[in-house]
């Protein structure tokens, strides 16, 4: 599974699973913290429709974390001032990164992709909602 996607699932979904993760990952190895986990300002950067062209629409705030565990460096980023979830996600990070066979990668991704499934099933059944007050205006009819 891509950094990406998993850092996705971990942000969306249960914060217990990160945790859970985590807490495997550190029973299993040491971890040295790098850059303990700290809030920062970055620039956010959007990109205007109809030039296509990029601009920065202001600061957010940000924590940032970063561990090395088993000789692999993992970096946790997460909106918002969140410091325990920054460190989980640098230390999932890390052990993926890690030699394989350093930790069991794979049994964490079956928990991540059931994951993934739970956190599609629930943004359906948003969807779904919100499809039933949606209006079509082509078939109101006109008063002369």
């Amino acid at each position: 599974m891509r950094r990406r996607e998993r850092t996705r699932i971990l942000v969306k979904g249960d914060r217990g699973l990160a945790h859970r993760i985590a807490a495997e990952v550190e029973a299993a190895a040491h971890v040295d913290v790098i850059d303990a986990p700290r809030e920062e300002l970055v620039m956010v950067k959007v990109r205007e429709s109809a030039r296509r062209s990029l601009f920065y629409l202001g600061e957010a705030l940000m924590t940032t974390c970063r561990v090395e565990v088993a000789g692999a460096t993992g970096k946790g980023m997460v909106l918002g001032s969140d410091r325990d979830r920054a460190y989980e996600l640098a230390v999932i990070d890390a052990a993926y990164a890690a030699p394989a066979g350093s930790f069991a990668t794979q049994a964490f991704d079956e928990l991540l992709c059931d994951e993934a499934r739970r956190i599609d099933e629930a943004a359906a059944e948003r969807r779904a909602v919100i499809a039933t007050t949606k209006v079509d205006f082509s078939t109101m009819e006109e008063e002369l």
